[in-house]
């Protein structure tokens, strides 16, 4: 008898034991993770993460829009619950009616459909430049009120309320068209009260707040950056576990080691993602990383209104001069760009591909020769002028082998300008960083410069919209009227073609019917190349490695999915992390 007593209470022991060992610390709040994942960013504004591919690879896990577009470019409901079309042809009436889901900012407030209708009229309001402003212009008076003619109460954006609100058109729109726009990462809610408190309210943690996956909890350039669970996301606080929706816990990126430094530190097994490697380690690493499409083209803008870019000779003399083969061997994880928009813009659904159809616009190798001959022809012997870019190694690598064609192979005076970020404390005594990049490239204080240009969505009217007088999206100076402030301003290279405009706007015209509508995109795309205020160089891709670590994705646009990742054994990791941006 007492061989069975003691068997029973061994038995019990052990699977208490067990118990104890499965039972969740209550101080364990699930993994932190910790990954370099992108450089220094300067302003989580999603409207100019177009400009920057690091910021292409965070905004999509802090804000999230009405709709997705996944890697295999199906779209998916995202905030959208649900939508209906209501047409009512006797009455003119053609609107969307859209409810959202329940879902909380990064703060604990509710997302409204009110964060939505804000956030797309900054995007409409005539005296703010956004070139994202053309995706909206199927809107009832949206286009009327960007160019300054309507009131921002006549656009057709209502609010019937909290979680639902009406989009109406002036007419029938290819409505499956205007949701894959409104899949675009620019399109995203944001906070009124938010946006009002600081002009650059996007590179504060204390002002901003999310409404994605992941919050940025902590952010200093040169530093630190820490992305934390949004804890309100798609989730009751009362009833749900905290990590029901979003896995991890926090996303810590050490800052302040240089790219080579990060690679040791995933060698040693404390670094678990890298999608961020160093140019003179990608070619040993490149036959371990894996790649995804950022449908993102690191591309020159030359700015018309100098006058030695003024004759489009020179400017197709520059761009021809530089070896697009050569460039993509610089940056390793990219491809020769052929034109302006990417292979995974859609022709006329997800099925067909726009640069199929229009082929390669731009010859991959050099012609110096023909360069030579252009800049001949324009009456261009010599010129001084600069390349802007952000400061890191990627643009900066670009840049020095731009430099050197256009000095030694045609004799230019070229000087590389490379800006990054100042610190600055507001009235309201906030600090905040100021990107010193964003500001010259928006006001047009450069020569050339070098940004990592972002489809704006799967359409490729979208993107090339942005080149046309009337739908750039350049601001207005509605106070001046006299000096010609109501005018239409060109986009931000100052390039204004009337034959351009006219195809953008038999484009725009054209929504119904989109193979029609894409034989004059096609026709724009050519005539833009031609004209060449822009120069596309090289399509980027997101390359990275991982280890311990499962569960996560990319979407459209090669932005990380972490919400369900997962690593292994993250509790030997966890505590040591934590302390690491307290």
């Amino acid at each position: 008898m007492k061989r069975i007593l003691a068997l029973a209470l061994c038995l019990l022991m052990t699977v208490s034991l067990f118990v104890g060992c499965g039972k969740k610390d209550e101080d364990d709040r699930g993994a932190v993770i910790r990954m370099y994942m992108t450089s220094d960013i300067y302003n989580f504004d999603p409207i100019y993460a177009y400009t920057d591919d690091a910021a292409t690879k965070i905004m999509g896990m802090i804000y999230e829009g009405l709709f997705r577009i996944g890697n295999n470019g199906k779209v998916e409901k995202a905030l959208c619950k649900n939508y209906k079309i209501i047409e009512d042809k006797q009455n003119s009436i053609y609107e969307m009616e859209v409810t959202i889901n329940d879902t909380g900012w990064s703060d604990g407030r509710a997302v409204s459909v009110d964060d939505i209708i804000f956030a797309w009229k900054r995007i409409l309001d005539p005296e703010f430049s956004c070139s994202a402003a053309a995706m909206l212009f199927d809107i009832k008076n949206a286009k009327n009120y960007k160019n300054g003619d309507c009131s921002p109460d006549d656009v057709g954006l209502y609010p019937v309320d909290t979680k639902v609100f009406r989009i109406a058109f002036d007419k029938p729109i290819n409505y499956d068209l205007f949701i894959e726009n409104l899949c675009s990462p620019l399109l995203v809610p944001l906070r009124e009260d938010i946006v009002s408190k600081v002009d650059k309210w996007a590179s504060n943690v204390a002002i901003m707040a999310g409404n994605g996956p992941f919050a940025v909890r902590s952010f200093t350039p040169g530093e630190k950056m820490a992305l934390q669970r949004n804890a309100y996301y798609y989730r009751d606080t009362e009833k749900d576990a905290e990590d029901k929706v979003v896995k991890p816990y926090r996303i810590f990126i050490d800052l302040s080691l240089s790219a080579n430094k990060q690679l040791a530190a995933y060698n040693d097994g404390v670094l678990f993602y890298d999608s961020e490697i160093g140019l003179s380690s990608r070619n040993d690493w490149s036959k371990v990383t894996k790649t995804v499409d950022m449908q993102n083209v690191h591309t020159y803008y030359f700015n018309t209104n100098n006058k030695l870019f003024a004759k489009k000779e020179v400017r197709q003399a520059l761009s021809i001069a530089l070896d697009r083969e050569a460039i993509a061997d610089i940056v390793v994880f990219g491809e020769p760009a052929t034109a302006l928009i990417t292979d995974g813009v859609f022709e006329t659904s997800r099925k067909n591909s726009f640069r199929d159809k229009g082929g390669d616009l731009i010859k991959t190798t050099a012609n110096v020769e023909e360069a030579k001959k252009l800049l001949k022809e324009a009456g261009i012997g010599y010129g001084e002028f600069t390349i802007t870019v952000r400061d890191n190694e990627v643009d900066v690598a670009i840049a020095e082998y731009a430099q050197s064609v256009w000095q030694e192979k045609l004799g230019f005076d070229v000087t590389i300008v490379k800006l990054g970020y100042k610190k600055q404390v507001t009235e309201n005594e906030y600090e905040v960083y100021v990107d010193e990049f964003e500001e010259a490239f928006k006001s047009g204080d450069y020569d050339v410069a070098g940004i990592d240009l972002q489809m704006f969505s799967t359409d490729a009217f979208s993107t090339l919209a942005g080149f046309a007088v009337g739908y750039s999206g350049t601001a207005l100076n509605l106070a001046d009227e006299k000096g010609g402030g109501w005018d239409l301003k060109p986009g931000v290279t100052g390039y204004n073609s009337e034959k351009y405009n006219e195809l953008i706007d038999k484009a725009f015209k054209e929504n119904a019917n989109r193979a029609k509508r894409s034989e004059y995109l096609h026709e724009a795309e050519k005539l833009l190349l031609e004209d060449c205020p822009v120069a596309p160089l090289v399509t980027l891709k997101n390359a990275y490695v991982s280890q311990k670590l499962s569960g996560f994705s990319f979407d459209f646009y090669g932005c990380p999915v972490f919400t369900k990742a997962k690593l292994k054994k993250y509790e030997l990791y966890t505590n040591a992390e934590a302390e690491l941006d307290e």
